[in-house]
């Protein structure tokens, strides 16, 4: 997992580059994502963008996830949740693959580490990662503006 302005060397050039095109899209367009109805648009070859709006909810609630063959790039236009995250691997599955979506659900692991996302910061999360995110802070709900961005590793 790459959370902030880290740098991720495991992958080939093409997916770092689409990591950075990804960020430079969106810490440049904050206003266009914002204004965009919430839905799927694509940005460039291997890159989706995702807009998002939604509370925050318990943890309880929350899916856990991975995925085959795309990194989620997690920016948080407005808002702030918690994203939690542990090694695949550690719980089986609760789902088959769904091959169309690139997903696999999760119960909670044992254990899990998080990470606040607020307005403006980002969290890369990839698939060796297990994750669920839409978590309330301190117990509050908040009301969401997020895009979730699916990077290729093909």
């Amino acid at each position: 997992m790459e959370n902030g302005k880290g740098i991720w060397y495991r992958h080939d050039p093409k997916v770092r580059q689409r990591i950075d095109t990804a960020i430079a899209y969106l810490t440049s367009h904050e206003d266009e994502l914002l204004a965009k109805p919430v839905g799927k648009y694509p940005l460039a070859e291997g890159i989706e963008v995702r807009v998002q709006s939604y509370d925050s909810r318990e943890y309880d609630t929350m899916v856990y996830e991975t995925h085959r063959d795309h990194i989620d790039l997690h920016y948080m236009l407005d808002g702030q949740e918690y994203v939690r995250w542990w090694d695949k691997g550690v719980v089986e599955p609760n789902s088959e693959y769904d091959e169309v979506e690139d997903i696999i659900f999760y119960p909670h692991p044992p254990q899990h580490n998080r990470a606040l996302l607020s307005s403006h910061h980002y969290v890369l999360v990839y698939p060796e990662d297990m994750h669920a995110a839409h978590g309330m802070v301190d117990g509050k709900v908040s009301h969401n503006h997020k895009v979730v961005v699916k990077i290729s590793v093909l």
